[in-house]
């Protein structure tokens, strides 16, 4: 595509159907492929912030499937309309959370999930009966 607007429908996709990382540094180079890929081919410049936080939320999410949600069972990476959706999807069926009581200062880990939902626009969890998927949308315009 040669100009600056994105023609209707145009998405970017950053797997092969059926491709899923096996590490957090793998889902991370898929997101940053489709990021360079929709800057080519739109103009459309992401900002390091919007990276620096898709990249983060993206870490989270897939240690979070890989450590507690008995691996990844799905991961792919959309843009359309000047939005990337994540979509990270594992084997548990148990929703996100964070432990109560957490001291932040003495404890270890327990902050992917507040981290996620701190820097995505829209986040989504969906629980099946085999897992569940999480969806996290950020604003690339």
């Amino acid at each position: 595509m040669s100009t600056t607007e994105e023609a209707p429908g145009t998405e970017w996709h950053g797997a092969v159907p059926g491709s899923v990382p096996t590490t957090a540094a793998a889902a991370r180079g898929q997101v940053k492929e489709v990021l360079a890929r929709y800057s080519a081919e739109t103009g459309q410049v992401v900002s390091p912030e919007a990276c620096y936080d898709v990249l983060l939320a993206v870490s989270e999410l897939v240690t979070n499937a890989l450590r507690h949600g008995a691996g990844l069972s799905g991961f792919r990476t959309t843009v359309a309309n000047d939005v990337l959706r994540v979509e990270v999807a594992d084997h548990s069926t148990t929703e996100p959370h964070t432990p109560a009581g957490r001291d932040l200062l003495t404890g270890a880990g327990g902050m992917g999930w507040p981290i996620v939902r701190a820097v995505a626009d829209q986040v989504h969890v969906s629980a099946g009966l085999t897992g569940k998927t999480i969806v996290a949308t950020f604003p690339l315009a």
